[in-house]
């Protein structure tokens, strides 16, 4: 995929990127593909695939076309379990009025998507740390309206983490795939869980996260 094609994609889903957007997005996959070398960031084999398997991943939090997914204007985001930026960057690049903070647990990670965000000029907080141990800390604990997360952990123990991080009826948004009814049984027996929903990823002009049974799980707090 080129960095046009992804463009056409996301303008056919409702999401219009500037050529500025488009192109901080191409130099993110350049940078990411140049970081892996040195820092296990993604699967090596997906390093010439990283447009379509990750960015474009990413930003299907962003599409118009999938019910239920965006964000409001200055929503604060919390990307748990960040590894080299997704889905946080890209959600930053399509829609720079958020406020992000990126975490994950493993530093070299966190120093790349650090150096990541300076290099393409975005304004994100990344962090070192254990979610549930952030949620801990009165800088964090209740202050996000949205949770983002990528292939982290399985869905109930995602809430457990998340659930101090957010606010009042606050959005987990977890990309996943493969079957997810089991977690989903066990998410929806959490207290503090009001509804949980499934969307799949049927993209306009790329249906390839349908026959990989990619999903979108959103979860909205009581």
């Amino acid at each position: 995929m080129t960095i046009r094609e992804l463009g056409d994609i996301c303008e056919a889903n409702g999401l219009l990127l500037t050529e500025i957007q488009l192109a901080k997005l191409n130099k993110y996959a350049e940078l990411l593909r140049a970081k892996n070398k040195d820092v296990n960031l993604i699967s090596r084999k997906d390093e010439e695939n990283i447009l379509s398997k990750h960015i474009l991943h990413s930003l299907s939090l962003t599409m118009l076309t999938i019910p239920g997914v965006g964000f409001e204007i200055q929503s604060r985001v919390f990307d748990l379990g960040t590894g080299g930026g997704m889905p946080g960057i890209p959600v930053k690049i399509a829609q720079p009025d958020i406020s992000l903070v990126m975490c994950d647990s493993i530093a070299k990670k966190i120093a790349a998507v650090s150096e990541f965000s300076a290099t393409l000029n975005l304004q994100t907080v990344c962090i070192t740390g254990r979610a549930e141990e952030l949620a801990k800390k009165k800088l964090h604990k209740g202050q996000y309206d949205v949770v983002i997360t990528r292939a982290v952990a399985p869905l109930d123990e995602l809430l457990i983490w998340s659930q101090y991080l957010l606010r009042k009826k606050g959005t987990l948004f977890a990309l996943k795939g493969g079957n997810v009814e089991p977690e989903l049984e066990r998410a929806l027996k959490l207290q503090f869980v009001d509804s949980v929903e499934v969307s799949p990823i049927p993209l306009l002009g790329y249906d390839e996260f349908i026959k990989e049974e990619k999903k979108i799980v959103r979860v909205r707090m009581v």
